[in-house]
């Protein structure tokens, strides 16, 4: 891979992951739920210092390749916005079947559209 190239790749620090199987489990039960054509947010507000983001798509939504290509996606249109997602919540993104045909954009779009409803989203200037 390019060097320079390589760079531009952003990455969700690990602080800001959600990984484990009790933190998915614990922002279902807790959290609250807005939904678009694409896509539906659980949020929950925590003690953690800093915004915990998580994926969930399931097998709905296609074979393996497409799962892993929609996660990378929706993983990069959220990095994208994560400085002005409000801190001390923790987030699901939980993929819905339609969004095998939707287009990179289209997601980034949701992503957006969905913090914005859920109140999460604060303009940085």
């Amino acid at each position: 891979l390019d060097e320079r190239l390589y760079e531009t790749l952003s990455t969700m620090k690990k602080e800001n992951r959600l990984k484990k199987r009790k933190q998915f489990k614990w922002t279902f039960k807790n959290g609250q739920a807005q939904s678009t054509k694409h896509l539906t947010i659980v949020f929950v507000a925590s003690k953690a210092k800093v915004v915990k983001v998580g994926f969930s798509v399931t097998k709905k939504v296609g074979n393996a390749v497409v799962r892993n290509r929609k996660k990378r996606q929706l993983r990069e249109a959220v990095t994208r916005i994560l400085p002005n997602i409000k801190p001390c919540h923790t987030i699901v993104f939980v993929a819905k079947p339609s969004i095998v045909k939707a287009s990179f954009a289209e997601i980034e779009q949701d992503v957006l559209i969905l913090t914005k409803k859920a109140n999460l989203y604060r303009e940085i200037q």
